[in-house]
């Protein structure tokens, strides 16, 4: 795979979602844009009697119950200027939060934080809706290590989903 001109993200997950952990991530570089598809193993609804029904409907709809979540980082001279999060942006919800969990909103680099010269995304909910700021009382899990595939997020489902 070609090296990739920015550093990729450190995800910082939920220590309670470590088992529905990333277990791909598609990366596709263009002129200005990364996009970058997660795939985590699973997604838990916090209700596990809905949890059940939500695994069948989700197997049905989409073809897979691992989880598909993709948003982009602009860059310019290989510097991340900003992070476009199109309905994957946790805003202000709660972890166990079941309801309007789909923002969309691009946030300038200079709100997140760096490790390493790594962007950090934080995983704030259990539907894995990210952002730029940890969860107050929530203990994390860094990720910066993970499998990467060249790919975007058609690819990725057509690994991951029967329907594709």
């Amino acid at each position: 795979m070609k090296e990739i001109a920015v550093e990729l993200p450190i995800f910082m997950i939920p220590e309670k979602d470590i088992g529905n952990g990333i277990i791909d991530v598609f990366v596709e570089e263009t002129e200005n844009y990364v996009e970058i598809t997660v795939v985590f193993k699973n997604e838990n609804h916090p209700n596990p009697f809905i949890d059940f029904f939500y695994d069948i409907y989700r197997f049905f709809k989409y073809g897979r119950v691992k989880d598909i979540e993709t948003f982009f980082l602009v860059v310019d001279e290989g510097k991340i200027k900003e992070v476009q999060f199109p309905g994957v942006y946790a805003g202000s919800l709660d972890y166990d939060d079941t309801e309007n969990l789909h923002e969309t909103i691009s946030l300038p680099a200079k709100v997140f934080e760096f490790k390493n010269g790594r962007i950090v995304i934080f995983v704030n909910t259990w539907n894995h809706m990210f952002s730029n700021k940890p969860l107050k009382n929530v203990k994390y899990v860094e990720i910066s290590d993970y499998k990467i595939s060249k790919g975007t997020r058609k690819d990725a489902e057509r690994i991951y989903s029967w329907r594709h």
